[in-house]
């Protein structure tokens, strides 16, 4: 109770916790705890909401959205590490869960899996459910919340997924979806979706460097170098923002 309260006081909206066991159907995610932590026992998870007025204009000035989500993550961050401090001044243990980047980069996850999903774990914390936008539904806020995550050796008290159904007949996020990705499964779904929100991230990067590299003159490899295109990406990565697409938030009712 007291590192939920705290959490609280540090500003976030919302704190559940789950027992690692409660992963036991997810192995991969228990052998990453086990790299990370071998005695944890507890995942204390917590949601900080987003500004939905800053994220509404995305369509009209991406760089609002983009800003605001890089403050918010700082703002994550900082809750994070506080609630570190204090577990570790009590006397366990605490590893924060990487809230977005670093990721592992490896011919296998391509970038795009992280160490454990902040999604299942706000799902089994209580926090909210899955949606068919495939993010995790907060009935406060809907899907405009980021997580934060920290695996530690405290036993806290679990929180209960919710055995409910927030979307309903509702399919607002699957028609506002500009690449097709909500109508779509799996790794399919991941790189249509990742060819439009991270269109100056990764993916376009690679596409840039062959484009770049095949460049049949030095004129044009000299004005590929100087056009807006590359500053969009010098500009991301000294960011570590790439996100492009709101579409998902914005269109879903819950929350609002």
């Amino acid at each position: 109770e007291n590192i939920f309260q705290k959490a609280k006081d540090l500003g976030a909206d919302l704190v559940g916790s789950l027992r690692i066991e409660q992963l036991e159907k997810n192995p991969r995610a228990i052998e990453e705890i086990n790299k990370i932590d071998s005695g944890a026992r507890s995942i204390l998870v917590f949601a900080v909401r987003m500004v939905s007025s800053s994220i509404a204009c995305a369509q009209k000035n991406i760089r609002i959205p983009q800003f605001s989500t890089s403050l918010l993550y700082n703002e994550l961050g900082r809750i994070n590490f506080a609630l570190m401090k204090e577990l570790d001044e009590r006397g366990f243990s605490a590893c924060p869960v990487p809230t977005y980047l670093p990721v592992p980069m490896d011919a296998h996850t391509q970038g795009l899996i992280a160490e454990l999903s902040l999604r299942e774990l706000g799902y089994l914390a209580g926090l909210g459910v899955i949606g068919k936008n495939r993010l995790l539904i907060t009935k406060e806020f809907g899907p405009r919340v980021r997580l934060g995550a920290i695996l530690t050796s405290a036993e806290l008290d679990p929180g209960e997924p919710l055995n409910q159904d927030l979307c309903g007949d509702c399919e607002l996020c699957i028609k506002s979806c500009p690449s097709g990705a909500l109508r779509k499964k799996g790794e399919e779904a991941s790189k249509l979706c990742a060819r439009q929100n991270l269109k100056y991230g990764l993916p376009g990067l690679i596409r840039f460097a062959i484009k770049l590299i095949k460049a049949p003159s030095e004129d044009e490899k000299i004005n590929l170098i100087l056009s807006p295109e590359f500053w969009e990406y010098w500009q991301n990565l000294n960011m570590g923002i790439f996100y492009y697409c709101f579409n998902c938030l914005n269109s879903c009712p819950i929350g609002k």
